[in-house]
């Protein structure tokens, strides 16, 4: 496979309301498209229930997109992993939901008109779906990596260590769920703090070796726990000590903060990247 379809690829970083949300409008859209140009001879049918038919169309584009983004990757979260999300899957992706359009719209079709289903009837409705969608969907993906590879890579020079300033004397204290076990240290010693499903490891140091610690908690919990100015949120699977950033790295998918201690890497989601401004 050639090497630019193993090429980091931004991962959408929505919620799931932003998802259902995207499929309502890749819905309408489609449904409105059909309803005013009427395609494919659509526009001779003599029927009374044709905008009803048309919608239906619409209708199985979201679905098809909700099963896409919201249920394969509850489904299998290993593959639709942001740190491993690649071209190559994002177009795998999109040929699913080409094809998931595809079959619906062909048994749908067969179940208003009546007609049995034909493999050469399926085989032209996904080649019709495809050229209809796969300039602009193919179009999109490469305008939106470069242009986050263009974002992302822009060299980044970080301030000296002795130019941070930790707040005096400042101490953490992080109480687990249970209000009972805690881990307490220095803020200059927190490196970052990583969310573990239910869970949180903390890394920090301890006489100048890394430790980590497991806490039965969730990263927001800690979060307001943390008063110090220079542990922010970063990601919505870690927390990090800006303090102890000494390079930062960028591709596709945004940026990366590398830690001196142990040679750490913790990633950064595209809406933290204002956080660059802090490190300069």
């Amino acid at each position: 496979m050639p090497k630019i379809f193993n090429q980091p690829y931004p991962y959408p970083q929505q919620t799931l309301f932003r998802r259902f949300l995207q499929c309502l409008l890749e819905g309408v859209f489609i449904a409105a498209f059909l309803i005013v140009f009427q395609p494919f001879g659509a526009s001779l049918w003599q029927n009374p229930n044709k905008i009803a038919l048309l919608s239906s169309y619409g209708i199985i584009t979201m679905v098809a997109g909700l099963v896409v983004r919201i249920v394969l990757p509850n489904i299998f979260p290993s593959y639709f992993n942001e740190s491993t999300w690649t071209i190559a899957k994002q177009i795998v992706a999109t040929l699913i939901l080409l094809a998931l359009i595809t079959t619906g719209n062909v048994l749908y079709s067969n179940f208003a008109f009546g007609l049995s289903f034909k493999f050469a009837a399926f085989f032209w409705m996904f080649l019709t779906v495809l050229v209809i969608g796969i300039f602009p969907i193919s179009f999109g993906i490469a305008a939106n990596y470069i242009y986050q590879l263009k974002k992302y890579t822009v060299p980044v020079v970080v301030r000296q260590a002795d130019e941070v300033h930790f707040v005096e004397k400042s101490v953490i204290k992080l109480v687990a769920e249970n209000d009972k076990d805690s881990l307490q240290i220095s803020a200059a010693d927190l490196l970052f703090v990583e969310s573990s499903d239910n869970y949180a490891t903390v890394y920090f140091l301890r006489d100048h070796h890394l430790q980590k610690e497991l806490i039965r908690s969730s990263l927001s919990r800690l979060e307001t726990q943390i008063s110090d100015p220079s542990t922010v949120r970063c990601h919505r699977s870690y927390i990090i000590n800006l303090g102890h950033v000494v390079r930062v790295s960028g591709n596709a998918q945004g940026y990366k903060f590398h830690l001196k201690t142990a040679d750490l890497v913790v990633p950064v989601a595209r809406k933290y990247s204002n956080l660059i401004d802090k490190l300069r």
